[in-house]
């Protein structure tokens, strides 16, 4: 196991800043995922880490040992690095047997044969092929092929494990077979790993900690839940949402020495706030209010809001619910449990109440505070 380090790390291709000035630090044995869109610079930032990128500026350490640092002219070569790389696509020899793939890269360890059988079935045991050691790739479904890929990094016993988007071409039963998987592997081998995905439910199914870039630069670090209950910007809380978030303009008023929360569409939603620093009467506001902290009744008791429903799309266990509000424009997703939406009819009249969100700065995007929540 070792400690990552990265100190403004800088890589750009032309014009473009594949990654502006990233710092951070992945802690011994942590499960550290790069989220984010297409472009966003993780999977530069993890070729850099591997040594197949040669950053433009900046300094990356594994454990004690600087790997680059482009004031003192260090770059350590990818192979000498003790870092194991698994790649979208599978990358497996077709020529070899899953046994030859997997010893494959223990071909300069000079391990006796009695060894090396030893060890390929051993990590075959650990990803779930025994048996499997005598077929070839294409007599592998693509999980199983994987599967040997994975087997095939782990078994050079790296200091650190990097994945990049492995689990992308799968089906999405094999996805969330596979990532079990891989959680299980981290769990037992408790190597450091970073992983790549554009995969928002992938990342928090995986994570110790998520890393949200955009344009090559961090938006925010954080565990799983503080990444999706308390975004720190609108761009993590809008990438985040699966579904997609609810996002409703609003303004503070302070009148009497309370503090409100005025919807700008919708006064129905309007809500009372406890005291926070940067709360100045008339700010302009966003609030985002994801489509779980949205409770939908059927009754007018305690209702905020009334709705039309415009649509439903059943999801087997909850119901994700399109809302378009009464004499309004304003359009709300609500996920509510699979029995309580069940009945729900088109231009059926509902009601909704906002039970907790988040409070962005109308201008800078940032946010200010949360509300509903017990931190």
């Amino acid at each position: 196991m070792s400690k990552i380090v990265f100190r403004d790390l800088g890589k750009r291709f032309g014009e473009v800043k594949a990654v502006d000035g990233l710092s951070l630090t992945i802690d011994e044995g942590d499960f550290v995922t790069l989220l984010g869109p297409s472009g966003c610079g993780k999977t530069t930032t993890l070729r850099c880490l591997s040594g197949l990128e040669e950053p433009d500026r900046g300094e990356i350490y594994i454990g004690d040992q600087c790997v680059f640092s482009a004031s003192r002219k260090i770059n350590v070569p990818a192979g000498q690095r003790r870092l194991g790389l698994v790649f979208q696509n599978y990358a497996l020899w077709p020529h070899m047997k899953v046994s030859q793939n997997i010893a494959f890269g223990l071909r300069r360890s000079k391990l006796g044969r009695t060894v090396l059988e030893q060890r390929i079935a051993e990590i075959l045991r650990i990803v779930g092929l025994e048996g499997f050691e005598e077929r070839y790739p294409h007599e592998l479904s693509g999980g199983q092929q994987q599967r040997v890929a994975v087997a095939r990094m782990v078994v050079t016993e790296p200091a650190i494990f990097l994945f990049d988007e492995p689990l992308s071409n799968l089906d999405a039963k094999l996805r969330m077979r596979l990532r079990s998987e891989l959680k299980r592997l981290h769990l037992d081998l408790g190597a450091t790993t970073v992983y790549v995905t554009h995969d928002q439910v992938e990342a928090m199914a995986l994570s110790d900690r998520i890393v949200v870039m955009k344009d090559g630069i961090i938006q925010q670090v954080g565990a799983p839940y503080e990444v999706y209950h308390f975004p720190a910007n609108l761009f993590v809380a809008d990438f985040m949402g699966n579904p997609q978030t609810n996002m409703f303009k609003g303004q503070i008023s302070r009148r009497n020495g309370k503090i409100g929360l005025i919807f700008r569409d919708c006064p129905a939603l309007n809500v009372e706030l406890e005291e926070c620093s940067g709360l100045s009467d008339g700010l302009p506001v966003t609030v985002n209010i994801r489509p779980e902290d949205i409770e939908l009744m059927l009754s007018k008791r305690s209702a905020e809001l009334f709705c039309l429903v415009y649509t439903t799309q059943p999801m087997g266990s909850e119901v994700l619910v399109h809302l378009k509000a009464v004499q309004t424009d304003l359009e709300i997703m609500v996920k509510g449990p699979e029995d309580q939406c069940r009945d729900l009819k088109p231009e059926m009249q509902v009601g909704v109440r906002m039970k907790r969100g988040n409070i962005f700065h109308g201008e800078s995007g940032k946010l200010i505070c949360s509300f509903g929540f017990d931190r």
